[in-house]
């Protein structure tokens, strides 16, 4: 899926390794065949060759995948749409040629095409009703592939491991002795430096989508990849979001969907999912804007200022 996977066994559990690494490796080879648009051979790729066409027979994970994708769409009311590519075409820098805004007519046209509710998945098939939609999982897709491999896991009887797919994990047991796992949150304004680190709940998940690392400038300022569906422009206001949720698709899919939203409209969703968050202003120096149950497991690195989610 573009990226790097990482298992990590704690303690004595490390002579499972060998075994679980094998079997974890061969899970996300599969996903990667199903759910990459990388590959054009994929099931993905295929579905969206025929989108407006036809259905497309898929296997028992992208069904799963595409339903649970169309759920987190509902939740945040558009912010997260994996059917967003045809807007994200335009915003990515075309070598040989200097970057501009898209025109009004190439985003409505965009526009017209992105729409998660027009995917349609039944009976272990899936279609795209309209010609030029185009489905990328690569907002939820790692997150899923994580929890299968986490799965894997148990069920071989490892107890304290970790996860890691691309910044998704998932963790179990303790990294050491009455030793949770722990993960950093970087300073989205510096990437050599971590602001907090977080100590993980057993069995919980967590992802990061922030604006930093890829960008495009046009004109002397700079716009995110994180595209909002809803209106075509990159989303605004946030340089970071972290996400701890019981699963990594929810960690996933909600650290996109958040970050387009903002701290205020996340707020219902948070709270109804029970997931907690860090949200981080876009504006210097960095702030920590955090969901009360998220406090007591953070520890801050650097001079930074904490507070509970405004609107809480």
């Amino acid at each position: 899926m573009g990226t790097r996977a990482t298992l990590t066994l704690a303690g004595k559990e490390s002579d499972k390794l060998p075994g679980a690494a094998d079997q974890t490796k061969r899970l996300m080879q599969a996903l990667n065949a199903e759910l990459t648009v990388y590959r054009p051979d994929s099931v993905i790729s295929r579905l969206n060759a025929v989108a407006g066409v036809r259905p497309l027979q898929v296997p028992e994970h992208t069904e799963r995948l595409l339903e649970l994708s169309k759920v987190y769409g509902e939740l945040t009311s558009g912010a997260f749409d994996v059917t967003v590519g045809p807007v994200m075409d335009l915003w990515r820098p075309v070598k040989g040629r200097t970057a501009s805004l898209p025109t009004d007519e190439a985003l409505k046209e965009a526009l017209s095409r992105v729409n998660f509710r027009k995917i349609q998945v039944a009976n272990g098939s899936a279609f795209l009703s309209d010609r030029g939609m185009r489905v990328d999982l690569g907002g939820i897709g790692k997150g899923y592939a994580v929890d299968i491999a986490w799965r894997r896991c148990e069920e071989l009887g490892v107890l304290n491991f970790m996860v890691d797919l691309g910044g998704n994990i998932r963790v179990s047991g303790q990294a050491e002795p009455a030793l949770a796992w722990s993960i950093a949150v970087r300073d989205p304004f510096d990437r050599s430096t971590s602001l907090a680190k977080i100590e993980m709940p057993d069995q919980w998940a967590v992802a990061t989508s922030g604006q930093y690392e890829r960008f495009i400038e046009i004109e002397g300022r700079r716009y995110g990849h994180i595209v909002d569906p809803r209106t075509g422009y990159p989303a605004a206001g946030l340089a970071g979001v972290t996400v701890l949720a019981p699963n990594a698709t929810m960690s996933d899919a909600l650290s996109t969907g958040l970050f387009v939203l903002g701290p205020k409209k996340s707020i219902p969703i948070l709270k109804k999912t029970g997931a907690q968050a860090v949200f981080i202003p876009d504006k210097q120096p960095a702030e920590l804007w955090v969901t009360p149950g998220i406090q007591d497991k953070l520890t801050v690195l650097e001079d930074v200022k904490v507070q509970v989610l405004p609107g809480w």
